[in-house]
């Protein structure tokens, strides 16, 4: 299976931090926020293609951060591919969803599913029960518990019955819901089938959630409801979000939560 990472924004609200350093390359515990990641791909058995999508200005400092790991996750039947997707300013990004279209021309439509994923969160549980699950035929999101307001103002908001989502709110707004869906999907060819149309309709392409909401109206979308555990996810968008993240790995543990309850996440088979 492919994972398609998407690492072409230019990280302004973490400005002076990202000056120098693409954001998903910022350190936390002494790692790139992107390493952490790639921790967690490795142990996704189906895996075999990483592609990350990058802008123009940040293309050398990605290509140096792979030549570090190419060789490593070659020896796991795994490759890792950068590409440039040719935006040199802020102003010109093609946003989240276009940079996915972006991945699935270069690429093409992968037909056993993918994982899409920013490149600019650090999870505090283990992500390989919930990837070596997959079978690559249902769309599914990961719903985190966020009690405060504020922080699920600047999230997209999941609207569910049980566990299928009926809606997602980047205007939290309009929910009582708490649980928030970070940019973090196993999607089936049919849903990254939806990419392109969703796009050529108009749709936004700088959110997810917008892709997500028009999605989960037209295709089945499944939610992993995570255990309601503090920071389960450390999101570093601004200056803030990277010391609180700093602060918490350098007092606590890397996981917060263990296999099992990872597990209870997973749907119920069909009987």
């Amino acid at each position: 299976m492919h994972a398609f990472l998407l690492c072409a924004g230019f990280g302004t609200r973490m400005h002076p931090v990202t000056a120098e350093t693409p954001k998903s390359l910022v350190t936390v515990a002494g790692r790139p926020l992107l390493d952490h990641l790639l921790d967690e791909l490795t142990a996704w058995s189906a895996l075999t293609e990483i592609h990350v999508a990058v802008n123009h200005e940040d293309a050398p400092a990605f290509r140096e951060w792979a030549a570090g790991h190419r060789a490593d996750l070659g020896t796991q039947g795994i490759g890792l591919h950068l590409h440039d997707d040719g935006v040199e300013a802020p102003d010109d990004q093609l946003g989240c969803v276009g940079d996915l279209r972006f991945l699935l021309d270069a690429v093409g439509l992968p037909a056993d599913g993918a994982l899409v994923s920013g490149g600019d969160s650090l999870y505090r549980f283990p992500l390989a029960p919930l990837l070596n699950a997959y079978d690559g035929t249902t769309n599914r999101v990961l719903a985190l518990h966020e009690p405060d307001p504020e922080r699920r103002a600047q999230s997209s908001v999941l609207q569910l019955d049980g566990p299928t989502v009926t809606a997602v709110h980047d205007d939290p707004t309009g929910t009582t819901s708490t649980r928030i869906c970070p940019s973090w999907l196993l999607l089936s060819a049919e849903g990254l089938g939806a990419v392109v149309p969703y796009l050529d309709d108009g749709g936004p392409p700088d959110t997810l959630g917008a892709f997500l909401d028009r999605l989960a109206r037209t295709h089945s979308v499944q939610a992993h409801r995570l255990p309601q555990t503090a920071h389960l996810r450390l999101h570093c968008n601004t200056p803030d979000d990277l010391e609180h993240a700093r602060k918490l790995l350098r007092k606590g543990p890397r996981h917060v939560l263990g296999p099992a309850p990872v597990r209870a996440s997973l749907p119920e088979p069909a009987s």
